[in-house]
């Protein structure tokens, strides 16, 4: 397995649906949140991207929403990413865990497709997006 990125996050009241659990978009929102601080914590930040003209774009998600979580409830958010797909397209995979029990609430897959920032074309992932990583 490629190495983990985590971070805790507590639940609170904008996360949360009509029904007073968190809502389905929230762990959405997470998603781009914990996927970003990992890129960034590796050293791909917006100046490189720009630099580049290099950026990875959502091609796809599958979620797995397998427990309820509610205010005040800590979370572990972790993500890693998967292997490369052809040139243009790479892996990433989440996995939420309610610290209180340990119990995996919300596990996700998703590929991301490397576009330029100027024409959002599909380009070749460039090696200053793949090696920090593991670094």
């Amino acid at each position: 397995m490629n190495p983990i990125y985590s971070e805790n996050y507590t639940v609170n009241a904008p996360d949360l649906d009509f029904l007073g659990h968190v809502n389905n978009k929230s762990y959405l929102d997470w998603m781009e949140k914990v996927a970003w601080h990992h890129a960034q914590s590796v050293g791909i930040d917006k100046p490189l991207q720009q630099q580049l003209n290099r950026i990875l774009a959502v091609y796809e998600h599958h979620m797995h929403y397998l427990g309820s979580c509610y205010a005040g409830d800590e979370l572990e958010l972790r993500t890693w990413i998967g292997k490369q797909l052809g040139c243009c397209q790479r892996e990433r995979f989440f996995e939420f865990v309610r610290i209180k029990d340990n119990k995996t609430v919300f596990k996700a897959n998703s590929v991301y497709v490397c576009i330029t920032l100027d024409s959002h074309k599909p380009k070749r992932i460039p090696k200053e997006f793949i090696a920090p990583y593991f670094n």
